[in-house]
This record gives structure tokens, C-alpha cells and sequence, in this order.
């Protein structure tokens, strides 16, 4: 199988590090006004990816995190104070929707699924040995990574300093942050301050009551579940830089690991009316509402239509089609019978799907076989896929 690596900029042929097992870490939600599609399209990329793997006969072991506290003031804490609820409540209420959401779409669960804020330990050893090689400082109470000290933060994300800036800008990291020594630290532990509001978390560590930062999250839940080098690491990609890049330079920067991650593995952007789908937008399309409409099995077929590391825009009348499509192979599954599974179909699902994961493909390889009433083959792609049983 060859898949697209951001790392590499290249089609690499994929070799896990360990034969026939393959160690995947994708970042999660941050859970407040979850599930829209733009993460269903995230998560059931990655779950195409992952069905496939064990197709192919490998033992697959997954971890996916819960953003539920960081070094950020805004997000889950504070929707939590607008609504005046404890934090924890929220992150649970919306955790809990979007993994209902994701099983009625037929999404593989995580090996592990982790809450940051239940791993605080993991990522206070983890900036501890950052500290140990050097590559750290420590103001007022914060910790901050040397970016000066990494020789090549940017191999990732290929990015200029002036366009790191911008990218750091736009999430909002701390760059008028006094106490770094350049704007582009990353802020590894937070400290609390003086005057820090009640409804904002803090837990103790060696370096002072505080909180992690948002980019060790990843790195010590990564190290922790998986190992110091993982397989497979990915999101969408929008987080290739400030927090991917952050994760590399993190993570070797502990470890002395390389690489830290073999294959970075992003998935394109999902676009609603000409625009990025996001909140500030206000042009969300949320999964939980087209569940009244449409099947989880016709919006996995739309998901799944297009190619996971593609921007593409949702349009109404796709779904349509795709309902129509799924309703058409339900159909003539619980009324026909006929066409065993050929060596050759599945041969010809496998070199379309190691060609970048090109799913699309592989669906109309699905409607030929349809249309030529192979139907044993068809359910055998149809379920490798991940759609519900028909």
C-alpha cells in the first residue's frame, strides 16, 4: 500500500515498524457544539484506513484523545462558565454526543480513548525529560519548549517564520506572551496566576500549580499508549502547524526518538456554502440533525465518496444520490441472491484501496459489481468499509 505522507510530501509505500501491527494516534475532539461533519469526514477517513489495515491482516492498536482542558482559557471553559456548569459536565455531555454519533455511523472505537485530563502525569514526565535534555526553560511557574534549540521546526509544515506567525495568530497561541524568549515557544505547562478566575482548572506538578499546554497533551498520550515512535500519526489539516509541528519538536526533543511518527496522514477540509465549515462561520452542518433525514450508512457512502485528503464542499443533493445508492444495495441484498466473491473482485478492491486509501474508487468499483448482480463481492466491500450490515 502506498498513502500519502506529509512528512515526506511524497506516496510512500507503507511498512509498519513492527511487522503485521500498526500504532495510529489521531487528535480528537475539544468537546463543546459537537459532532458536524467536518469531523465525521476526520473520523471515518481514519476508520476507512484503519478497517482496511486489519483487512489486510494487521493488529491494529488506536488511540484518540478528549481535549477537555489545555492551556487555553476559551473552548470547553469557557462555554462551561457561559452556561454555569461545572467544566467536566460539559466536556462529558458533549464527549458523549459525539460518540453516539460516531456508533450510528458504525465508527470504530478507539483502543484507547483518553481525557487530558486524566493523563496530567504522563505529560508532567514528558515535559520533565524536555526539561532534563535542555530544551525547556522555565518562567514564573510555565514551562516553555526552546524552539531556538530544535534545528528543524519545520519539517512538518515546511512553513516560513512569517508564516508560522500567522498560523500561530489565527490559533491564537500566546505570541505577547512576555515571559518567552520568542513568540514561537510553545507553552509545554501554564502556570496559574494570582488572580486566575474560579470556573479555570488547575493541578499540581513540580513546576507549580497550572495546566498543560494543548501540543504536550498529544505527545505524552501518543508515547504513553503507543510507544516513543508510533506508525501513523494524523488529523485534519489545519493542525499540521501550530500543533503537529509542536508534537514532533516535543516528542523528539523528550525521547531522542526519530522520527517520532513515521507517516503524518491529513485529511482534506470540509467546505459549506464556499466557506470553511466551522462554528465562527456559523455554517455547521451537524451529523446528530442529518440523521433525521438520511441513513448513517448514506452519509458514510457520501463521507467516503470523496478522497480523504481533498477539500470538498457538502451539497444537499450528493447526500440524496447517496441515499438513493445505499437504499438500491439494501435492497437487492435482502431480495437477491447471486455472484460469490471472486478472487479477482477482491484483488481489484485491493489495488484500488493501495493506491492512497482512494475510497471513491473503491464505491464505484461497488456499484459495478451491483450492476453486474455480484452480490457477495459487493457485501464483502460493502462491510470491509464499514457500513452497517444490510
Amino acid at each position: 500500500m502506498k498513502i500519502y505522507n506529509s512528512l515526506t510530501q511524497n506516496l510512500d509505500e507503507f511498512t509498519s515498524i513492527n511487522p503485521k501491527k500498526v500504532t495510529i494516534y489521531v487528535c480528537g475532539i475539544t468537546p463543546y457544539d459537537t459532532t458536524h461533519l467536518g469531523h465525521a469526514f476526520t473520523y471515518i477517513s481514519f476508520d476507512a484506513l484503519i478497517r482496511y489495515l486489519k483487512f489486510q491482516g494487521f493488529k491494529v492498536t488506536y488511540t484518540q484523545n478528549v481535549t477537555d482542558i489545555n492551556d487555553r482559557d476559551k473552548d470547553t471553559l469557557q462555554r462551561a462558565k457561559e452556561q454555569n456548569i461545572p467544566w467536566q459536565n460539559l466536556a462529558k455531555y458533549w464527549t458523549d454526543k459525539f460518540l453516539s454519533d460516531m456508533k450510528a455511523l458504525d465508527w470504530i472505537k478507539p483502543t484507547n480513548y483518553l481525557f487530558a485530563s486524566r493523563e496530567i502525569p504522563s505529560m508532567i514526565k514528558l515535559i520533565q525529560q524536555i526539561i532534563d535534555n535542555n530544551l525547556a526553560y522555565i518562567v514564573n511557574g510555565s514551562v516553555y519548549l526552546d524552539i531556538l534549540k530544535i534545528k528543524d521546526f519545520d519539517k512538518l509544515s515546511k512553513l516560513s517564520k512569517e508564516e508560522m506567525l500567522q498560523k500561530a495568530k489565527d490559533f491564537e497561541e500566546d505570541l505577547e506572551n512576555p515571559d518567552k524568549k520568542t513568540p514561537l515557544d510553545i507553552t509545554l505547562w501554564k502556570a496559574s496566576g494570582a488572580n486566575q478566575p474560579t470556573h479555570i482548572p488547575s493541578f499540581d506538578s513540580p513546576f507549580g500549580k497550572g495546566r498543560p499546554g494543548w501540543h504536550i497533551e498529544c505527545s505524552a498520550m501518543s508515547i504513553s499508549t503507543l510507544g516513543e515512535q508510533i506508525d501513523i500519526h494524523g488529523g485534519g489539516k489545519d493542525l499540521i502547524f501550530p500543533h503537529h509541528e509542536a508534537e514532533i519538536a516535543q516528542s523528539e526533543g523528550a525521547t531522542n526518538k526519530i522520527p517520532f511518527a513515521k507517516y503524518w496522514i491529513h485529511t482534506g477540509t470540509v467546505y459549506y456554502q464556499g466557506e470553511k465549515m466551522s462554528k465562527s462561520k456559523g455554517n455547521l452542518i451537524m451529523v446528530s440533525e442529518l440523521f433525521k433525514k438520511y441513513s448513517p450508512n448514506a452519509i458514510r457512502w457520501l463521507i467516503l465518496s470523496n478522497n480523504w485528503r481533498k477539500d470538498w464542499e457538502y451539497k444537499e443533493e450528493d447526500l440524496i444520490k447517496a441515499q438513493k445508492i445505499v437504499n438500491l444495495i439494501e435492497y437487492l441484498s435482502f431480495h437477491l441472491r447471486g455472484g460469490g466473491t471472486k478472487k479477482d473482485t477482491l484483488e481489484q478492491f485491493t489495488q484500488i484501496m493501495n493506491k492512497d486509501l482512494d475510497t471513491p474508487k473503491a464505491l464505484d468499483l461497488l456499484i459495478f459489481l451491483i450492476d453486474k448482480k455480484q452480490l457477495s463481492a459487493a457485501k464483502k466491500i460493502y462491510l470491509t468499509l464499514g457500513f452497517k450490515n444490510y
